[in-house]
């Protein structure tokens, strides 16, 4: 089962499920969990072979990560959670909320992926063949580099470098088959429950590879609203975490969603 911090202040206080990117922990979100546990219980999640979930599958799926992240909201006797997250897990939030809609209040979403352009596809078919020939360390970098490029993203690249050695070839390349299916689960993200949850992206002016995708959501999803921060990049979070955290607490405070459990 996944590994999970609680950060718990009562029944009168609304659920915030945090889920990080691909070769992260939930360590990635220590600019924001000072501010956040000051109005919601937290759930820090780890997902398999990342942080202190040692626990690894044979394989993974959409499909069946969203079912792992349910029976953490069970075990924890929770009917509905905000959830929040960065990069993958933001695309692991859409997923969530396309196979279990009825345990999502609403979402906010930052550095989203929702689609592929040329690019993004260039680069995920060519790392698939890259990573039976370098070291994986060598690929996440030159990943991170591409999504990070700038001098001011130094910081968000080393962090989930640093995060990342924990993983392991092995299980970097079992991740890395579950980001090849992403293509043709799209799909899945365009199913009418999805645009029916409340959500809100939040992401960096720079960050050149998902920007436009984003902005191309939210015109046609009347439940979407989107932030961008001007002066950060994909992993926004860590790069203007002032700015990230205000919009975040303003969005779950404005009403759109309701208290308590």
């Amino acid at each position: 089962m996944l590994s999970y911090k609680v950060i718990n202040h009562g029944k009168d206080r609304q659920w915030l499920l945090m889920l990080h990117g691909l070769g992260g922990s939930s360590a990635i979100w220590y600019k924001q969990v000072p501010e956040l546990e000051k109005r919601y219980n937290l759930i820090l999640l780890d997902f398999f072979g990342h942080g202190e979930t040692r626990e690894v599958l044979p394989d993974y799926t959409f499909q069946g990560l969203a079912r792992e992240i349910v029976r953490v909201i069970d075990e924890l006797g929770l009917e509905k959670v905000n959830l929040l997250g960065i990069s993958l897990g933001s695309v692991f939030g859409c997923f969530m909320a396309v196979y279990h809609p009825e345990r999502i209040r609403c979402m906010i979403l930052g550095g989203a992926a929702l689609g592929m352009d040329f690019r993004s596809r260039s680069m995920l078919y060519s790392g698939h063949w890259l990573k039976q020939l370098v070291p994986y360390m060598w690929l996440y970098r030159f990943f991170a580099w591409i999504l990070m490029p700038r001098p001011s993203q130094a910081t968000s690249r080393k962090i989930f470098a640093r995060e990342a050695r924990r993983l392991g070839g092995k299980e970097f390349k079992k991740w890395y088959r579950l980001c090849m299916q992403f293509p043709e689960r799209m799909l899945d993200l365009e199913r009418p429950v999805l645009q029916q949850i409340p959500k809100l992206f939040i992401s960096g002016a720079q960050d050149h590879m998902f920007i436009d995708q984003v902005r191309a959501w939210t015109q046609k999803d009347p439940n979407a609203e989107l932030h961008i921060i001007e002066n950060a990049g994909h992993v926004c979070n860590i790069q203007a975490p002032e700015e990230f955290n205000r919009v975040c607490i303003e969005y779950l405070e404005q009403g759109a969603v309701g208290g308590g459990q």
